[in-house]
């Protein structure tokens, strides 16, 4: 650093900085969609539905194709990931 080149340092205090509060939604609803883990499981039941409609109309096919036994294998190793991921996606805090 040459004698031209200043460095300025700013001091911050803290204390008389006032905590914001979280709102009653912040606390409540966000939490508890967490906690619940509610949009996992929405999604569990769509895929739930989506299966069973599946498994039902390839059944219902007379003769069924190559490519439509493909498509049914590849729903139901979709699911198996999916719940894979979803029993995998636990709390990883373990505090509660």
């Amino acid at each position: 650093m040459s004698d031209n080149d200043k460095v300025t340092i700013v001091e911050v205090d803290r204390s008389t900085v006032e905590s914001v509060e979280q709102s009653w939604y912040n606390k409540v609803s966000a939490s508890s969609v967490d906690k619940w883990r509610i949009v996992p499981r929405i999604l569990m039941l769509l895929y739930g539905i989506a299966f069973y409609k599946c498994i039902e109309w390839f059944m219902g096919l007379s003769d069924p194709s190559m490519a439509q036994a493909g498509f049914v294998s590849t729903v139901v190793g979709a699911g198996a990931a999916w719940f894979g991921l979803y029993v995998g996606s636990g709390n990883r805090n373990k505090k509660d």
